[in-house]
């Protein structure tokens, strides 16, 4: 009861602080900033006590905060605070990789590979072939002649198929979790949205063709080459940089990779590197081929990670607007349950030919439905490089992706749960700060 009288509160409060500040101001950005802490905050403690995740709540703060329903963050203070969103990839990215460890993951590897054949490259092919023969019920795909339909159809079916490191990341810290499902789960989802990325970029330059009448297969591969390698490439640079910090200098540690987390949010886009990419290379070479110690540096990370999460996650829940979601109600649901169906057939026939852990074959396909930073990453480059049909495509994206958002994670902790694996590891709790 008190957490809930303390959001009614904090939301008076802001309503009030609003009608004092209508610029985007560092003042306004600041504002919108704690105004996010707190009531993600206090949203996860109310749903907490129904026994869903705390991410949950975060991403219902933002969607009820957002400028579609209460307009107590506008859209143009989310904007401003896309910092905090770079920032936090970096870190996800960063802890993902740290977490895995190769050695440890090996025996599922053969698992890995075939999860990510049969689940997600599988998964592109079956909601590309569905938005194509849901076209009546789309209004983009009115009057495009059938070349152009397959082309758009395989675009978004692609960009569909991303998963979330970021939710999964999030979710095991909650829960504590450990274990062949939660190594199978980080695993596959870090191997999947590598593979997502560059089938995307395929996609995205086909697509592009078939709209404007040209291609050029070398810009395309140079394209894919170096967001793909380049990425990887400068993460083991950035690993590399905090290992010899982490081994040269005792104190600051965690201080110096925010601060490196900071400049790659900011720059690698710019440069057309994903931060993402970048800062998972830099993890896994300081888990696997360091002599630095990453847990240490993890679990000073860990105590500050909770504001940056908050907000993260809660943004994420502002760009889901409600009303659009309703206006293409079935084809929404259509996707979101025809994504769901295939990552659990996929999981399921890749878990049978190579004979997995039972808890991976029977749970192993909730980590793949999660979606968050690459799926709303890709809606954007969309919306930007195709202005003829990219808002619409996004707005369609943007819902199933909503779906999502709030249903897997609930899912993701049953699965934890159920499996037996919630609470066999000792660390901090971001999302509890304890």
């Amino acid at each position: 009861m008190i957490p809930l009288l303390i959001l009614l509160a904090v939301g008076g409060l802001m309503q009030a602080a609003r009608t004092f500040t209508t610029d985007v101001s560092l003042g306004g950005t600041e504002l919108a900033f704690g105004y996010m802490l707190l009531t993600a905050y206090f949203t996860a403690r109310v749903v907490g006590r129904f026994s869903l995740p705390k991410l949950t709540g975060y991403i219902i703060a933002g969607v009820v905060s957002g400028p579609f329903v209460l307009d107590l963050v506008s859209r143009d203070m989310a904007t401003s605070l896309r910092v905090v969103s770079g920032v936090a990839t970096c870190i996800l990215g960063l802890g993902a990789g740290a977490e895995l460890d190769l050695k440890a993951i090996r025996p599922m590897m053969r698992t890995i590979r075939a999860s990510t054949f049969y689940a997600v490259i599988g998964a592109m092919v079956v909601l590309s072939g569905t938005v194509f023969l849901l076209r009546p019920l789309i209004p983009l795909f009115k009057d495009l002649p059938l070349a152009q339909a397959l082309a758009i159809s395989v675009l978004i079916g692609v960009a569909l198929s991303a998963q979330s490191p970021a939710v999964v990341m999030a979710l095991l810290s909650e829960m504590k979790a450990d274990g062949p499902l939660s190594k199978f789960s980080l695993a596959s989802v870090v191997v999947s949205d590598l593979v997502v990325i560059l089938f995307y970029s395929i996609a995205a330059s086909v697509t592009g063709a078939v709209i404007g009448g040209t291609i050029d297969v070398v810009e395309t591969a140079l394209s894919v080459g170096w967001e793909l390698i380049g990425s990887m490439a400068f993460g083991v640079v950035i690993g590399i940089l905090i290992g010899q910090f982490l081994l040269s200098v005792k104190n600051g540690a965690s201080l110096f990779a925010l601060m490196v987390c900071v400049v790659v949010a900011e720059i690698g886009s710019r440069v057309h590197l994903d931060p993402l990419v970048v800062m998972m290379a830099a993890g896994i070479w300081l888990r696997n081929f360091s002599r630095a110690d990453a847990s240490a540096l993890l679990h000073g990370f860990e105590s500050a990670e909770l504001p940056v999460f908050l907000v993260f996650f809660a943004l994420a829940g502002t760009k889901l607007n409600l009303g659009q979601m309703w206006a293409t109600i079935v084809p929404v649901l259509i996707l979101a349950t025809a994504r769901g169906t295939w990552m659990w057939f996929g999981n399921r026939v890749a878990c049978v030919r190579t004979h997995a852990d039972p808890n991976i074959a029977k749970y192993g396909w909730m980590g793949l439905v999660p979606q968050a930073g690459l799926s709303l990453a890709l809606i954007t480059v969309i919306q930007s490089k195709f202005p003829g049909f990219g808002v619409p495509a996004g707005v369609l994206l943007l819902s199933i992706v909503g779906v999502n958002q709030i249903a897997a994670p609930i899912m993701f902790r049953v699965a934890l749960i159920r499996s037996g694996e919630a609470g066999k590891k000792k660390a901090v709790d971001f999302a509890s700060g304890h």
